[in-house]
């Protein structure tokens, strides 16, 4: 046998196979999904609640009031002041 007709039926085997698995696919109840299709403001709110946490008042920590330096970290130890920037 002529190796381009080997090669045919070889695809054609395929063929018929593929042809057989779509048929199954279209006809059974097996690989049929009943779920329904979600709207994208459906999946948006699903997204945003899984992403998005409530905020607890307990756990946000209020920011730090600045403290005034004390006068004596502005001198140095020998008694002359620091240049203020």
């Amino acid at each position: 046998m002529p190796p381009v007709l080997i090669a045919l039926i070889i695809v054609a085997i395929f063929g018929v196979i593929v042809l057989g698995v779509i048929l199954l696919k279209k006809n059974t109840k097996l690989f049929r999904n009943d779920e329904k299709p979600k709207t994208d403001k459906e999946i948006a709110a699903e997204e945003l609640d899984r992403i998005l946490q409530p905020i607890d008042d307990e756990l946000v920590e209020k920011p730090a009031e600045p403290e005034e330096a004390p006068a004596a970290e502005e001198k140095k130890e020998d008694g002359e002041e620091t240049p203020k920037e």
